[in-house]
């Protein structure tokens, strides 16, 4: 199975730029590449911070970037995302019953997990961090169990990571403590999630937490600075990219696809000793 992951579009309203680049074209040329190259993929996820103010003109014009798309698409919402404006404008993403974006999406190498962790507006708290309460814990709880007793593997997908990646500007904004350890001791539990996918931090990094294997990517948007001490956020305009997931029974196999180059490609015969 072939998955595709985008994550932090960041778009903005027409005819506006975001830190010097023009967030709407590097989408468009994503998913362009993506339509070239990998038609074949079960469905390609979004998590998060899908648009940068939350505008409604924002997402009308995400929503025409997504259309090209084959497979099913699956958005989440992220800390700069509008709940309320993302649900105008993409009516058929499910909501659960507490009005989370959050569902669960099955393919043909198991269960995709969509999570919402987005401060709620009846919530206070720092908006840029990530949040999980609001009954749902026990959502994932409900969903988990039932994946179990269906033998399926598990995918998780959402914004926040529920742990510290060593950026101390985006660490102070990860999932809150409260929340990380509830998800934590949740996921203890259970042997057949495969991987964590997460968005939010704009980098290429790859780990594992709890035994649980995870990884995230550079936005399609700017990217942020790799560095462990800055208390505050430094950007940078290195290489956008998004994730190939190739998966089967034996592993998951993430590459980062540099969506931007365009060669030259060439064959390593044509260096030849002396020449």
């Amino acid at each position: 199975m072939k998955l595709i992951h985008i994550t932090d579009p960041h778009l903005v309203a027409p005819g506006r730029s975001l830190y010097g680049i023009d967030p709407e074209a590097r989408l468009r040329a994503a998913v362009q590449h993506v339509c070239a190259r990998h038609a074949d993929a079960e469905a390609c996820v979004l998590t998060g911070d899908l648009t940068h103010w939350g505008e409604d003109s924002a997402y009308a014009r995400l929503r025409d970037c997504l259309r090209p798309l084959p497979m099913p698409v699956l958005p989440l919402i992220g800390n700069h995302d509008d709940r309320t404006r993302f649900r105008a404008a993409f009516p058929e993403v499910p909501v659960d019953a507490g009005g989370f974006v959050q569902w669960t999406h099955d393919t043909s190498g198991g269960r995709l997990f969509l999570l919402d962790t987005v401060l709620r507006g009846d919530e206070t708290g720092r908006t840029s961090a990530g949040y999980f309460g609001g009954g749902r814990i026990d959502w994932l709880r409900a969903r988990l169990d039932a994946a179990q007793a269906d033998g399926v593997a598990v995918y998780l997908f959402m914004h926040h990571p529920p742990f510290s990646v060593g950026i101390k500007a985006f660490d102070d904004i990860n999932l809150i403590a409260r929340d990380a350890l509830d998800v934590g001791a949740l996921l203890r539990q259970y042997r057949n999630i495969r991987h964590l996918f997460f968005g939010h931090v704009h980098r290429p990094i790859f780990g594992s937490w709890q035994g649980i294997p995870f990884s995230t990517l550079p936005a399609t948007a700017h990217q942020s600075a790799l560095d462990f001490d800055a208390d505050k956020d430094l950007f940078s305009h290195e290489a956008p990219g998004y994730g190939v997931a190739l998966i089967s029974p034996e592993q998951v196999t993430v590459h980062i696809c540099d969506f931007l180059y365009a060669g030259p490609l060439f064959d390593p015969a044509s260096e030849r000793q002396g020449g």
